[in-house]
């Protein structure tokens, strides 16, 4: 008997937290758009990046920007160990260690003079384009993480404004 009149005074309360759910994934989905936006807009701010980027330093053609060294194997050449990729902007690297630093390091700009990097140019083969895509799904993992507190404190003045405790 105190078991069914518990039942009835809490009827209706699947109809909330339905909701409060509904809200929940309405204020992540809003919250990722939002951190893309910034991040695709105001990429500065996000990387705390500084405005002189690598002003004292003057790249040799022999040498790669992003590890330091030599570059034996010219850009037309097939090398046997390593092969080196030539930028829009004409800087040459080690083709791993550019894609390191644009897929691993989710950088996507020259790490000498920051021109924009076409990472299509750079994966002409399909089956490399699936590491930016899991590098963008981390990020996403990264962002609900970080912002996690935030967003709850958002979903949980949304439901108390609107009385769903």
């Amino acid at each position: 008997m105190q078991h069914e009149r518990l039942h009835v005074k809490h009827r209706g309360h699947e109809a909330m937290h339905a909701e409060m759910v509904l809200i929940l994934i309405a204020t992540l989905v809003v919250a990722q758009i939002v951190l893309v936006q910034w991040k695709q807009r105001h990429c500065r701010s996000y990387n705390y990046y500084n405005m002189g980027g690598m002003p004292s330093r003057n790249l040799s053609d022999n040498v790669c920007a992003v590890c330091g060294q030599k570059i034996f194997v010219d850009v037309d050449e097939e090398g046997v160990i390593e092969d080196t990729y030539q930028l829009s902007c004409n800087h040459i690297f080690h083709e791993f260690c550019i894609r390191g630093w644009c897929i691993v390091g989710k950088k996507q700009t020259c790490p000498y003079c920051n021109e924009k990097v076409d990472l299509k140019r750079m994966m002409n083969n399909p089956w490399e384009r699936t590491h930016v895509l899991y590098g963008q799904l981390l990020d996403w993992l990264r962002y609900l993480v970080a912002w996690q507190p935030i967003i709850i404190g958002i979903v949980h003045g949304i439901n108390f404004s609107l009385g769903l405790e």
